[in-house]
């Protein structure tokens, strides 16, 4: 097996959602965490945490321009937290990101047969979660 292969496809995916979509990496990865929880407003404590970052890389991340315009940060009224969500144009982002995603898909997988590429999504959603512990 090419292991620079993964790093070649991975180059691809970057490269086209930031083409189609305007988005780097933290946002894309912002964007798909909050459409996987229906956007539900968390706290950057507990969002630098869910997306396995420390919460001054979370902080740096919120403070790019283009990430500024896709979220809401909330001030809480009873403490000192913030809480943070996607906007209107953070959802309508997404939509587009959606497509965008699925179209790579398509380009990756056209030549599979529907039940291999399945197959292979899986064994490869299994590898990524085994690295990220």
């Amino acid at each position: 097996m090419d292991i620079l292969s993964f790093n070649i496809i991975s180059d691809f995916i970057k490269k086209e959602i930031n083409e189609q979509c305007g988005l780097n990496l933290s946002q894309t990865r912002l964007l798909l965490f909050f459409d996987g929880n229906q956007n539900q407003p968390l706290t950057m404590g507990n969002l630098a945490q869910s997306l396995n970052i420390s919460l001054s890389t979370l902080s740096r991340q919120l403070q790019q321009d283009k990430t500024k315009k896709l979220i809401n940060i909330t001030k809480s009224d009873n403490d000192s937290s913030k809480k943070v969500n996607l906007n209107n144009i953070g959802i309508e982002k997404m939509t587009t990101l959606k497509l965008t995603l699925k179209q790579i898909e398509n380009q990756l997988f056209n030549s599979f047969a529907p039940n291999d590429s399945m197959f292979f999504i899986k064994q490869l959603t299994i590898l990524a979660r085994k690295a990220m512990f």
